[in-house]
């Protein structure tokens, strides 16, 4: 099973994503690292637009869309998504909650951790933690070890100290709480966005960090999983 990751529309339709997905009539999962809006750039209700963006996507490409909220994402962003995509093929908010898809299981936690921006999706380092911890607790608890999966960690902000959150400045600048419990746990995969300018494939322990930057530079994050478990992961340029 292949899985598309995009991040960091930022209000931004970009015909390269869907033509991708017509010409790669293969993945039946697209996922949203958030920031699907954006409060200061959009000139009408930002919210307005999610529905449009995923809808497209789902009606064009015949996709599931699986979406967390990012930092730049106002207040009823999940409402938003879960209200998205026609009634037979309904987007899902996966902010704070676990699922499985096929042998994948999905966990996602939105927003980030405080920036300089004043922006309406920041959240406490030791909260995203707490949540963070708990999400992948629970899977621990009630995962069948006999059923091998992918597990994939869906944020917004990416770990602290990778190339994932790494600024022109040189400067780092994620999240510990999403870097802490990842040491913790090591779900195969974590998918972040946030960081514009630091679009890489990194690691932290097993784990694969995998941003792909704004969906605007035209690149995104193939996953393919395979019936064994095993995965296969790259940044693609649509």
């Amino acid at each position: 099973m292949k899985i598309l990751a995009i991040s960091d529309v930022h209000g931004k339709k970009n015909p390269k994503l869907i033509d991708y997905l017509k010409e790669n009539d293969d993945i039946p999962l697209v996922l949203i690292a958030g920031d699907i809006t954006d409060f200061q750039i959009t000139e009408f209700e930002p919210l307005s637009f999610v529905k449009e963006f995923i809808d497209e996507l789902v009606e064009e490409c015949d996709v599931d869309v699986i979406a967390i909220p990012g930092n730049c994402d106002p207040a009823g962003i999940c409402n938003a998504i879960k209200e998205s995509g026609p009634d037979e093929k309904p987007a899902f908010c996966l902010h704070n909650q676990l699922i499985a898809y096929e042998n994948v299981v999905l966990l996602g936690y939105g927003g980030s951790n405080p920036t300089p921006f004043n922006t309406p999706g920041e959240i406490d380092d030791d909260k995203i933690y707490l949540h963070v911890y708990e999400l992948l607790a629970e899977y621990d608890y009630i995962g069948n070890d006999s059923a091998p999966r992918v597990t994939i960690l869906l944020t917004h902000a990416p770990p602290y100290d990778t190339k994932a959150d790494l600024i022109p400045s040189g400067d780092h600048v994620g999240s510990q709480g999403v870097k802490k419990p990842i040491h913790e746990f090591q779900p195969s995969i974590n998918i972040c966005g946030h960081i514009h300018e630091a679009c890489c494939i990194d690691k932290v322990g097993t784990t694969t960090i995998a941003n792909p930057g704004t969906l605007e530079n035209n690149h995104a994050v193939l996953i393919d999983v395979h019936e064994d478990a095993t995965y296969d992961i790259e940044i693609v340029d649509l």
